[in-house]
């Protein structure tokens, strides 16, 4: 379920080119859809996980693994979001003038 509002919310950042995280954290343009991959990422990944793996699993193994993926998975695609997002920030560079000389 959280993997499809993830999914949702990276599907609007890719359309739009504009995400706003916490941390005033803002991404536009071609930041913001990268970013976007890193949030759409999660649900095709478990759906391919779980179609591949859980072939010769019984259901209740695959429940308790395929929970625990999911939750790494939209982890891991959040979490690389809002690295992106702070590793490419805009630093505001301020101009030291001396004007006491």
């Amino acid at each position: 379920m959280v993997e499809m509002v993830v999914f949702i919310i990276g599907i609007y950042t890719l359309l739009f080119g504009q995400l706003k995280l916490p941390w005033n954290l803002t991404l536009k343009n071609w930041r913001a859809r990268i970013a976007a991959v890193f949030l759409i990422a999660p649900l095709p990944l478990s759906i391919l996980l779980g179609r591949e793996v859980g072939q010769g699993l019984s259901v209740e193994k695959a429940q308790s693994i395929f929970g625990l993926t999911e939750l790494l998975l939209v982890v891991l695609g959040v979490g690389g979001a809002i690295l992106f997002a702070y590793l490419t920030r805009s630093r505001d560079v301020k101009s030291h003038t001396d004007e006491s000389l």
